[in-house]
């Protein structure tokens, strides 16, 4: 029986150091300048513009969302054939567009000759307002030279292709380090970005929101230092809770801003803010705005 007690008690007792010195040495994330400059209050990020106001991921979406008044644009990057970043979620063209096939396959131009506002439409496709009106498939340097100061997600798409080098040296040649939250479903993506712009502020990967789950779970939050500024996560996945207060608690406690997506209705809209979330990513911003009491008509659009 002593021998049992030895043989169990020395792991543990490696584990209480490990875990103490974890404690001792971890450290919250600093706010980086992209969130500082926007202050406490929630934020309404417009989800690749406000997808279900316009036709997504487009400069017509990203002006009349930031002439609306959102406090960061959100949107997607795919890579053209002939490596240029181009502001798309899919890496087809179909349900978009006029247009069939990779977008990997065509050039920046060939992209732009297509209809990107041709099958949005707010009706289950009886009618489609923007066909045929000119909106066209954007160039993310299009975005940065438009919208120079107003802040922005970035989501890789495509990992492995050269995307994370070329979006490093766009961000600094547009003068958007501090004006960018980049983040991916592809860890090993973001992981090079880091490498390359460890001066650009990042949101978590798959695998650290796993871990961040599983350390609120065990009640060992505390040991986490991240290596990332934002928690974007849904508020349920496969069944579960995501985003519960205490999560929120914990990783705002680490210094994370916490946004939830993608959040379109009032309701679930009052019960995350209640939760104290920092900000939603909505399809619908001017609903969220309506329920912060901030205006939600459009102001001057660019050019007027």
């Amino acid at each position: 029986m002593l021998r049992l007690t030895r043989f169990l008690l020395a792991p543990l007792l490696l584990i209480g150091v490990v875990i103490l010195l974890l404690a001792l040495t971890s450290h919250p994330a600093p706010t980086p300048p992209v969130l500082a400059d926007l202050g406490q209050r929630p934020l309404v990020i417009a989800h690749r513009g406000g997808k279900g106001l316009w036709p997504e991921n487009t400069l017509f979406a990203f002006e009349r969302a930031a002439a609306l008044g959102v406090d960061m644009l959100e949107m997607d990057l795919q890579l053209s054939q002939d490596a240029k970043l181009v502001v798309m979620h899919d890496d087809t063209l179909e349900r978009t567009t006029n247009g069939e096939g990779q977008v990997a396959h065509y050039s920046l131009a060939e992209l732009q000759a297509l209809d990107a506002g041709y099958n949005w439409t707010a009706d289950g496709g009886q009618s489609h307002p923007y066909r045929g009106q000119g909106t066209r498939i954007a160039a993310l340097e299009e975005v940065f030279e438009r919208f120079p100061l107003i802040p922005k997600v970035l989501d890789i798409k495509v990992p492995d292709v050269g995307m994370e080098a070329v979006l490093c040296e766009m961000l600094a040649a547009y003068d958007q380090l501090d004006r960018v939250i980049v983040g991916s479903f592809h860890e090993r993506s973001l992981a090079r970005f880091r490498q390359l712009c460890p001066e650009v502020a990042t949101s978590a990967g798959p695998v650290s929101v796993r871990m961040l789950l599983a350390l609120n779970w065990l009640g060992l939050s505390d040991l986490l230092s991240p290596s990332y500024a934002v928690l974007q996560i849904p508020p349920q996945h496969s069944g579960l809770d995501l985003a519960t207060p205490r999560l929120v608690r914990n990783a705002q406690a680490r210094g994370l801003n916490v946004q939830l997506w993608t959040i379109n209705e009032q309701p679930a809209m009052r019960r995350l803010l209640q939760m104290g979330v920092n900000g939603l990513i909505t399809d619908y911003p001017d609903r969220a705005l309506q329920l912060l009491g901030r205006p939600t008509q459009l102001g001057a659009l660019p050019g007027e």
